[in-house]
């Protein structure tokens, strides 16, 4: 009877050490809080990361629908400070609308560089959808609900993050590198309270990750 009780604690702490590291390791995330298990990304959300959005949308609910329709950035302001046209889910082929500098641009450096001309609302909408992917990946042990930062998950990330001081729209750092980067640099970015960020200057955003216990 003692040997089965043992065999059945063993299980037991074996199921909850595993949960708890799958819980609370987030790839290229930092923790910033024990007490609340936050997380944040360590890097700006970048274009290659909206663009594979934009395909997820797309692919549920069809090029012409109105989901679909809601993510798509503003594009005008994207090349105004860019320099080059952003190309959409919608238009991925890049044949006939887009030079083939646009072309070059997207395929060799979308993934390098912070997603901009994107509103509060979408940033919000992405963040609900990386929670639906993500906690449907990781069935079976604790909730994962991905937000924008506040202004105090600011403060805790700056005490992990490498300081740098990139000018705006500057390439991301590797997001393996296991700290954040950009927190107070490269472009502003929307936190909870921010809703309207001015001065027509480039606006990206990053996500925090906090587990939720069920």
């Amino acid at each position: 009877m003692k040997k089965i009780t043992c065999i059945g604690i063993l299980l037991f702490s074996i199921l909850l050490n595993t949960s708890n590291i799958v819980a609370q390791k987030i790839p290229y995330m930092t923790q910033i809080d024990n007490e609340e298990l936050k997380y944040i990304d360590n890097s700006e959300i970048s274009i290659i990361d909206w663009i594979e959005y934009e395909f997820a949308v797309k692919n549920r609910f069809g090029a012409n629908s109105p989901e679909f329709l809601s993510v798509i950035p503003d594009t005008a302001f994207f090349k105004k400070h860019y320099n080059f046209s952003y190309i959409s889910a919608k238009n991925s082929d890049g044949k006939h609308k887009y030079s083939e500098r646009d072309v070059e641009f997207m395929k060799k450096n979308y993934e390098k560089y912070p997603m901009i001309g994107i509103s509060y609302q979408q940033c919000i909408d992405y963040c609900k959808w990386r929670t639906e992917v993500y906690n449907f990946k990781i069935k079976g042990v604790k909730k994962i609900e991905f937000s924008l930062p506040n202004k105090e998950d600011f403060k805790k990330a700056e005490l992990y993050a490498d300081k740098t001081f990139n000018p705006p729209l500057s390439i991301l750092i590797n997001k393996k590198s296991g700290k954040p980067q950009g927190i107070t640099d490269n472009v502003i970015e929307y936190s909870l309270e921010n809703k309207d960020l001015v001065d027509n200057r480039p606006i990206g955003f990053r996500c925090v990750a906090k587990v939720t216990k069920q």
